[in-house]
């Protein structure tokens, strides 16, 4: 099992304009689980799953160029998201291929749509989509 945390209280120092703001795209809380079984001396022997969240907090950006308003330069927030993530591996020696496995992992599990990031009011960035990734790996 792996854990992670992390908190982030980062500010603009010396700046005229955002001066003891956050700056932007920077989540102040970031976390992660990660846990994975390898089966032993079992019908499953070699086969290891595993199953994880990933958390990133919310962020702030900044209008650029809405002055019709009068919020240039006002901050608004950027919603956090937490994604799952799997994986499924085989290891091979049982075969007579040590150090030989097979696997997929799947990030973004369930799909989400999420906005990562957004830079200004008009450049925001949509989350990476599930992603399946099958690996072999043959050791001679």
């Amino acid at each position: 099992m792996t854990a992670s945390y992390t908190y982030t209280d980062a500010q603009y120092q010396h700046d005229t304009t955002f001066n003891g703001k956050r700056p932007a795209e920077v989540p102040r809380n970031m976390a992660s689980l990660w846990a994975d079984y390898t089966f032993h001396e079992t019908a499953l022997s070699g086969l290891t799953v595993g199953a994880g969240a990933r958390y990133v907090g919310s962020t702030v950006s900044y209008y650029k160029n809405d002055t019709s308003t009068g919020k240039k330069d006002d901050s608004f927030n950027v919603a956090g998201y937490a994604l799952m993530d799997a994986t499924v591996k085989y290891d091979l020696a049982r075969f007579g291929l040590p150090g030989s496995s097979i696997g997929v992992n799947v990030n973004n599990l369930f799909d989400r749509e999420y906005v990562s990031s957004c830079y200004s009011e008009y450049a925001c960035y949509w989350g990476a989509e599930r992603q399946v990734v099958a690996t072999a790996t043959f050791r001679f």
